[in-house]
């Protein structure tokens, strides 16, 4: 990617392209944010993370901010590492924010980047943690408390979800990008047999494959903890993910019964939901099922956009969708999807605060 000096950052050349486009004012490009490395406490446990405050005159209530929520394993604040590839989007995201006057927070989970790690006993542990964010969020200098708002990428967004689902004042506005609208069962199956296709597995081997996913996750969720007789093999990265999932008993657990689409039909507060019709984790049929759960409640305010482009990791794929891709990190962040953001923030928290 492309990348051009911002004062003693560097930022992707998205910026230039909005404003070239009209859609940002040309002092963005040098008006570097002020960044703040912070730390606080969630539950039991004490998290990092990088608050982005954009350049200039901030108003007398502070700036609207973006709290961005990261995807579960090897991701953190700044975007998602597949195997040695980093691919920092959510950086990418929060620079992008800071150029049209919105401010953004983004943490590393319990075990991630500079955070502390202490497993989670259960999945509300993760939003205790989310919760405490924004109670710290909201006391910072230079934050409008009465504008945070959440974006959440993939298993982020699931967690963003049930946190407003849980605490419907704790944000204004909600974005979910990737996010599942199916329980994690299905989800691993789902995922898995894509991943074995690609690498040539037969019909048979993946079927062979799935019948194990299907005992391993009944027997979580009638209570069993040891499988022995599937013997899974820590070298294979399919069998390492299933011993994961063990290992986080609780919290899979947790994953396996909750349904995605009933969190989300609890959310009052403004939803933009985003996704990629190049992603092979979470598909289009997720987005619609999150919009008909929304459109059942007669939520009155909510957004469903696709991108014809956009893959898994929020970056454009100009070629055959495939999880091989993923070792590219020169691809650039979708600019649609960060147009669409920046635009319904825009519209909804900068500009009607006016």
């Amino acid at each position: 990617m492309k990348m051009v000096e911002y004062g003693n950052r560097a930022v992707t050349l998205a910026i230039v392209m909005f404003v070239l486009g009209g859609l940002l004012p040309a002092s963005a490009v040098t008006a570097a944010p002020e960044a703040r490395e912070l730390s606080f406490n969630g539950l039991g446990v004490k998290l990092s993370g990088t608050l982005l405050l954009p350049k200039g005159e901030v108003g007398a209530k502070g700036w609207p901010v973006v709290l961005i929520v990261p995807d579960a394993g090897t991701a953190s604040r700044d975007g998602v590492v597949v195997g040695k590839v980093a691919h920092p989007v959510y950086r990418e995201l929060a620079e992008v924010l800071a150029a049209t006057g919105v401010a953004s927070f983004r943490f590393d989970r319990r075990c991630q980047g500079k955070s502390e790690c202490r497993k989670a006993a259960v999945f509300d542990d993760y939003i205790d943690d989310l919760l405490a964010a924004v109670n710290f969020l909201a006391k910072q200098p230079g934050v409008d408390a009465s504008r945070i708002l959440l974006f959440g990428h993939a298993d982020g967004g699931l967690l963003a979800t049930s946190l407003l689902a849980q605490h419907d004042t704790a944000a204004v506005g909600l974005i979910v990008a990737g996010m599942s609208g199916r329980t994690l069962r299905r989800m691993i199956r789902e995922e898995f047999s894509l991943r074995m296709a690609e690498e040539g597995k037969t019909p048979a081997e993946i079927e062979s494959y799935l019948a194990r996913i299907d005992t391993v996750m009944r027997g979580l969720a009638s209570g069993r903890t040891e499988f022995p007789g599937e013997k899974l093999d820590p070298l294979n990265p399919y069998d390492a993910e299933l011993i994961r999932r063990i290992g986080e008993y609780s919290v899979t657990v947790s994953l396996l019964v909750n349904d995605p689409l009933m969190a989300m039909a609890a959310v009052k507060v403004p939803v933009l939901i985003l996704q990629g019709e190049k992603d092979l984790q979470s598909t289009t049929r997720d987005s619609v099922f999150l919009e008909e759960a929304l459109k059942r409640i007669y939520h009155p305010d909510k957004t469903q956009i696709t991108f014809p482009e956009m893959d898994h990791l929020l970056k454009v794929n100009k070629g055959k969708p495939s999880f091989a891709s993923y070792a590219d990190g020169s691809r650039p962040v979708d600019p649609q999807f960060l147009a669409a953001v920046t635009k319904w923030v825009e519209t909804r928290y900068v500009k009607a605060s006016k």
